[in-house]
């Protein structure tokens, strides 16, 4: 998966996890959490851990990269029963706007639908009205937040209704 490149140096490629990205997957993720909310144990924990909170459960973390520079990245976790969360989305102020959002979370549908998923849903907040906006692009619905939500911070669940 790749983004439409002006010239060859300008080709952006989705990858799923390398040890080499560990750095990036936390610090792209701290700098809006950070920014927008109060970060919680549970976000703290997952970024410093990435391995066994998200990929020895099955689930996946892609990279949007271009050369060596990791410009975005997003997480799937797996909860078990076909059911996955969509997490972890952080793109680098200086590439937002460039579509990376969407291939990221493209890559995540992929991914939900290759494991034969029953159910990828998402947690978020009403003020990134960016990711509001893509989510519902690619048809997430809003719908009534669980009971046993992971974050406290957010004030909407989504689920993704297909293509």
């Amino acid at each position: 998966m790749s983004a439409q490149p002006q010239n060859k140096q300008d080709a952006i490629a989705v990858v799923p996890y390398r040890r080499a990205y560990k750095q990036a997957f936390h610090d792209l993720n701290m700098a809006w959490l950070e920014k927008y909310f109060t970060v919680e144990p549970v976000h703290r924990h997952a970024l410093e851990n990435p391995e066994s909170e998200i990929l020895d459960g099955g689930g996946e973390i892609f990279f949007a990269v271009r050369g060596d520079d990791v410009l975005g990245t997003v997480a799937i976790r797996a909860d078990g029963n076909g059911i996955y969360e969509l997490t972890k989305l952080g793109v680098d102020p200086s590439a937002q706007g460039l579509g990376l959002g969407r291939l990221l979370c493209e890559a995540v549908i992929d991914y939900f639908q290759a494991k034969g998923g029953k159910r990828l849903y998402l947690e978020t907040h009403t003020k990134l009205m960016p990711a509001m906006r893509l989510y519902e692009k690619l048809n997430f619905a809003l719908m009534e937040k669980p009971i046993d939500a992971h974050y406290q911070g957010t004030d909407c669940y989504m689920e993704w209704q297909g293509r």
